[in-house]
């Protein structure tokens, strides 16, 4: 709960830098598209921002897959083609909705005067994505998460210290090591977790395996029928291979990957005996 509403404080504090842009209006004279720069991108970005299409985009004046998706949206949102580019179209509509009146291009300074400043908003915003990461794990996990918890407890209190710093005391370089702080301890906290449900390789290494086993018996089953071998047996146990490789497959998608792991390597045993039990 912390960490949503110090989120919601967070982008609202952009979405009020960009506030202005809505009410000034801005001057569009050309096309622009994902690749553009200049200060008429700030003013798009600033006012898409303002009106509720750009809450995870930031206005640094170059118009990247974020602005392609903000402006999308707002083109869906009023009926023209929605494909991302600001074209003659989107000015047009642009103008309606500002009442047919445009100031130029926006005269407010750059949003993010300094690069310290900018690199603590972006850090922020990566440590509140962290920190929700690990709350799910967390509470998706069915083991003793206590250590995860404290890690996890740590990294909100540190963000909150780095959104005080950021708009309170305005101490961009103090935001940002406090951001990376709780970015830290959010990432230990997720793989503590992560971790009690065993190896992730391991276990995709073993399910790829038990697959190439099974595929390899098949092939060698049917060649061994078209001779005219007896393989009842043998595919009765392929047919246990599949079932219990599917049970891998539930538990590594259920993300216990210790159990997967050991499935994989049952289904892999079974599919060689399926071969050793062809009767020739």
């Amino acid at each position: 709960m912390k960490t949503n509403i110090l989120k919601v404080v967070f982008l609202g504090a952009v979405a009020l830098f960009a506030f202005n842009a809505e009410a000034s209006g801005c001057g569009f004279s050309r096309d622009l598209m994902v690749g553009s720069r200049g200060e008429d991108v700030r003013c798009l970005q600033q006012y898409l921002t303002g009106v509720g299409y750009g809450m995870n985009m930031y206005p640094d004046g170059v118009f990247g897959p974020r602005t392609n998706q903000a402006v999308m949206l707002w083109q869906g949102n009023y009926g023209l083609a929605a494909y991302g580019t600001f074209d003659s179209a989107s000015r047009a509509k642009y103008v309606e909705l500002m009442g047919g009146y445009v100031s130029g291009v926006n005269p407010l300074p750059p949003i993010w005067e300094d690069s310290e400043k900018q690199s603590a908003s972006v850090r922020i915003e990566e440590a509140l994505v962290m920190i929700e990461d690990a709350r799910d794990e967390i509470d998706d996990s069915n083991d003793d998460t206590s250590s995860a918890q404290g890690s996890l407890d740590e990294a909100e209190d540190d963000i909150l210290d780095s959104v005080i710093a950021f708009y309170v005391e305005q101490d961009y370089d103090e935001a940002y090591d406090k951001a990376d702080d709780a970015y830290e301890n959010a990432e230990d906290a997720y793989d503590d977790v992560d971790g009690g449900n065993g190896d992730e390789n391991d276990a995709e290494d073993a399910i790829d395996d038990a697959r190439d086993a099974i595929d390899n018996a098949r092939d060698d089953i049917e060649d061994a029928d078209d001779d005219g071998a007896d393989v009842n047996e043998a595919e009765d146990l392929l047919d246990d291979a599949e079932e219990t490789l599917d049970d891998a497959e539930n538990e590594f998608d259920d993300e216990d990957y210790d159990n997967a792991e050991d499935l994989a390597d049952e289904a892999r045993d079974l599919a060689d005996d399926a071969v050793d039990a062809i009767n020739w």
